[in-house]
């Protein structure tokens, strides 16, 4: 009986990519927007009231840009209340962090520079949710399952990152993308596509950027990709 000895280091790989999985701040997903934002002082007000009404106002302001990158052309005219109250009042929940540069106070009004991160596929969903954006399944919305990514035959670690980081910096084709399953050289993830499985196929075989190797689609179920990952010099 032959014993197959894997690299060390694909393991360790495995067990980063298992902690990776599930975190949200990675690649593209998030865009930074770098502002001022300026209010009224009114009578009485502390500068601690008036720093704390600026950075809202801030906040609205980053958010409001980051609609503006993300809606289709045709959208861009839309005033629509929704989008008032049901995202750009709530600007903090799609700001998971802020800096402030610097304040100043001048007669009558108090001003504060931002650094404001925020976070494309949260603004995305909302965006979905109103109905703003449609998503290339035709349903526009999310859907509530998720599909799974196979891929079998995969035992070089840098490849494997490779793979994650494309997705990672794609929240276009696909939304919480995790690996779940690693066993043998077949790594299983699941995904809520944001495009057609026909797409993410597209994308994977011929935009996906690895050093070495290339990848054959092997089944294409109804919410499951099955790819074979071939080492050597990529084409």
């Amino acid at each position: 009986m032959t014993t197959c000895h894997r690299p060390w280091y694909l393991f360790a790989f495995i067990g980063i990519c298992l902690l990776w999985g599930g975190h949200p701040a990675f690649g593209s997903r998030f865009a930074l927007f770098a502002l001022d934002a300026e209010v009224p002082l009114q009578n009485g007000q502390s500068i601690g009231k008036a720093r704390e009404a600026a950075i809202i106002q801030g906040l609205r302001q980053a958010v409001e840009e980051a609609i503006y990158k993300l809606l289709p052309p045709e959208g861009l005219g839309i005033n629509n209340q929704k989008v008032s109250s049901q995202i750009l009042d709530k600007a903090g929940h799609f700001v998971p962090q802020y800096k402030i540069l610097g304040e100043r106070q001048s007669p009558g009004t108090f001003e504060v520079s931002l650094q404001v991160t925020v976070d494309l596929v949260l603004l995305r969903k909302a965006l979905i949710s109103l109905g703003l954006i449609k998503t290339e399944r035709g349903k526009g919305t999310i859907p509530n399952s998720p599909s799974t990514l196979v891929i079998r035959n995969l035992v070089d670690g840098t490849v494997l990152m490779e793979v994650i980081n494309f997705f990672k910096q794609r929240p276009d084709l696909a939304d919480h993308f995790a690996l779940v399953t690693a066993r043998h050289g077949e790594f299983t993830f699941q995904f809520f596509p944001m495009v057609s499985l026909d797409k993410i196929v597209t994308q994977i075989l011929y935009h996906a950027q690895v050093t070495k190797g290339t990848f054959k689609l092997i089944k294409q179920g109804k919410d499951q990709l099955i790819f074979s990952y071939q080492s050597g010099p990529s084409s």
